[in-house]
């Protein structure tokens, strides 16, 4: 009996070690995977990114239901969205750092960092780790997760760069260079008004559901018959995408340019009341001698617009394309 109860005691000592020790190997193992995998590779879980650097500069991504928003106020850019989210589905290990080299990486991320906090819907942390700077061969990244002790050279498989750039402190870089992006029929009314033509001036109205033009100006003679509806559609169809070519809120004459009568003046109005008016200010085009250039009519050439937006951002935009809703009011009936 007593040699049994022996055995019995010893039998649950060694289970006892055994289960401390397998439990304890597997916690370690976890938390050194857990060191090891920057991805989310459930990407919808992703609703919030932050992101600083070490000079105090910071944005934050929201996503809203249709699209995503920069530092609460601003649409982002979804092309520029796109490419952080597929990094942070996609990131892998490349390699592990030789030894030697391990301490001066840490000190370079240390000094040189870019903070990444991804966040669920219901604002619980995902993951946070730190973006360094890129290996000597511009082929991987330095990156260490928060709380750890060792760094790895990050990549994204079929993608040949440095990972860096994408994880950007700029606000600039982020802005959604939308114009306009409106649905149809979204749109209660747009009007057109060319100061320095005014009898090619107009306005469409949508009333109980039919769409109308009228002369932007009283003094301009209204064209006696109905535009066709069809003619309308077209026309406020171009303002499903209107893209800039960027912004230069930091051009040192912005100010001087937005004082100058425009030659355009575009108001647009969505049925929840939002307006949005946009001034364009036109870019002559002229020869290295400062010469305007004319085409073969006698008239200047004009390529790009300067765009003033709702007196809050200046932008620089193409004739090519927003060319399309420079209609004139003549132009709807013929």
């Amino acid at each position: 009996m007593k040699k049994t109860l022996i055995l019995l005691i010893l039998f649950l000592s060694i289970g006892g070690a055994t289960y401390y020790l397998t439990t304890k190997k597997d916690t370690k193992t976890t938390i050194l995977t857990e060191k090891r995998n920057f991805a989310v590779a459930e990407i919808d879980q992703v609703h919030k990114i932050f992101l600083a650097d070490r000079n105090g500069k910071s944005v934050t991504l929201e996503r809203k239901r249709d699209y995503w928003q920069l530092n609460g106020k601003h649409r982002a850019n979804p092309n520029s969205i796109q490419n952080l989210l597929n990094t942070i589905q996609k990131v892998k290990i490349k390699y592990t750092p030789a030894k030697a080299a391990t301490q001066n990486i840490i000190k370079d991320i240390a000094t040189n960092n870019i903070k990444v906090e991804i966040y669920n819907k219901n604002n619980e942390q995902l993951k946070v780790y730190y973006v360094g700077g890129v290996t000597n061969d511009e082929f991987g990244t330095h990156m260490i997760m928060e709380d750890a002790e060792e760094p790895f050279v990050i990549y994204v498989p079929g993608f040949e760069g440095g990972l860096r750039v994408r994880y950007s402190t700029n606000e600039r870089d982020w802005r959604d260079k939308a114009v306009f992006q409106e649905q149809m029929q979204n749109i209660e009314s747009v009007s057109v008004e060319y100061p320095k033509q005014k009898n090619k001036s107009f306005k469409i109205d949508r009333q109980s559901g039919d769409l109308t033009i009228v002369p932007f100006y009283k003094s301009t003679p209204k064209i006696n018959k109905p535009a066709p509806r069809g003619q309308l559609e077209r026309y406020l169809i171009n303002y499903e995408s209107l893209i800039a070519e960027s912004f230069s809120n930091e051009y040192e004459k912005r100010d001087s340019i937005v004082q100058l009568l425009p030659f355009s003046i575009i108001r647009l109005k969505l049925k929840d009341e939002k307006e949005k008016v946009v001034r364009l200010h036109p870019i002559i085009k002229r020869a290295k001698n400062g010469q305007m250039i004319l085409d073969d009519d006698g008239n200047t050439i004009v390529e790009k617009y300067f765009a003033d937006v709702n007196g809050e951002d200046l932008m620089l935009i193409q004739q090519l394309v927003f060319g399309k809703i420079l209609w004139s009011y003549e132009s709807f009936f013929l």
